[in-house]
């Protein structure tokens, strides 16, 4: 028990000195001082590796960097610049926001007992390697392909999703990641997937959820998500 919480501290302090060398790369040490409370000097001490912070420190200055350089904020604010278009690279390709969100899904996957994390080629890929850095879990990328690859177990329906045989199976519980999760059916693939391994899914993460469809397609009935946006009705011609 001892050894388990120390440990937990001691990634906590690391994480911490993570971000707030990335957070260096945008903010001033004066601005951070003023939104963590921590005095400049002893933050230049952290980011210097001098010193690590305490475990209530470290918290404080995770959830003060939170809130300065929030993720979802910087998704919204890329929408409202884009008309309305989600652009998750804004998340994707700049580091501090990537381990902010990703520290958002640790704490919320804590004790699930995860053993892999199953991600669908392309954008959710940054994402899922950063959990699987931080959760200490091997990923697995499953890649477009046409059923009947020799030595690949696939899910059988569009959009056709394969991974290797015996990289899943029956005793994993699995995490999916993916960066957008809208109509359900790369979810639905992906769970299928899983399933013919004789798989676990034990939590879905996306950056963004659209709208409710997603849940009946994919018979996955919840998603973690940093943002949930609510998919706009059809229009009907002539109204």
């Amino acid at each position: 028990m001892e050894h388990g919480r120390r440990l937990a501290e001691a990634r906590l302090a690391l994480s911490t000195v993570k971000a707030l060398r990335l957070a260096k790369r945008l903010y001033s040490y004066r601005e951070l001082s003023r939104a963590t409370g921590v005095p400049a000097p002893m933050l230049s001490r952290y980011v210097t590796g001098r010193s690590l912070p305490s475990p209530e420190t470290a918290a404080r200055i995770l959830e003060a960097l939170e809130r300065l350089a929030d993720p979802r904020r910087a998704l919204a604010e890329r929408m409202a610049e884009t008309g309305g278009v989600i652009d998750t690279s804004v998340v994707l390709t700049e580091p501090l926001y990537l381990l902010l969100a990703t520290l958002v899904f640790v704490k919320r996957f804590q004790g699930l007992g995860a053993t892999r994390i199953l991600v669908p080629e392309a954008s959710g890929i940054p994402l899922a390697a950063s959990l699987s850095l931080e959760l200490e879990l091997p990923f697995t990328v499953a890649r477009r392909a046409q059923p009947g690859l020799q030595g690949w177990l696939c899910s059988h329906e569009a959009p056709i999703f394969c991974v290797p045989r015996g990289v899943l199976g029956r005793s994993d519980r699995i995490i999916i990641v993916d960066d957008i999760v809208e109509t359900g059916r790369t979810l639905r693939a992906l769970r299928r997937l899983a399933e013919g391994a004789g798989a676990r899914i034990v939590a879905v993460a996306a950056l963004v959820v659209v709208g409710e469809e997603w849940a009946t397609v994919s018979g996955i009935p919840h998603v973690d998500a940093l943002i949930s946006l609510t998919k706009p009705a059809s229009r009907v011609p002539g109204f």
